[in-house]
């Protein structure tokens, strides 16, 4: 309910936070038990995880997208590897340059 929310009042950087918060919360959870009835297919972890950099991406440049970008960077470098292009766009936007689109 807080992404529908947050896209609605189009705060972009929050609605990020809300797909990290969906995330994690699937993907620390205790036990393959749990981890099958929260996502049985794992659909739900792999787009929210997308959501979750897609939208910090287009968000309005702040030090905290700065230091979000960096915690990605820091923190889920699996999930990075994984998912080449965001990756790619992650160090893009974290280094200070002209990027081609």
């Amino acid at each position: 309910m807080m992404v529908r929310y947050f896209v609605h009042e189009k705060e972009s950087l929050e609605t990020s936070k809300a797909y990290q918060t969906i995330y994690d919360t699937i993907n620390k959870a205790e036990g393959d038990e749990l981890k099958a009835t929260l996502d049985p297919t794992s659909a739900i972890r792999n787009s929210s995880f997308q959501n979750f950099v897609l939208y910090l991406l287009i968000s309005p440049y702040t030090t905290d997208k700065v230091d979000s970008l960096n915690l990605i960077e820091a923190m889920y470098p699996r999930e990075l590897e994984q998912n080449e292009l965001l990756a790619k766009y992650v160090r893009k936007f974290l280094t200070f340059e002209l990027m081609p689109l």
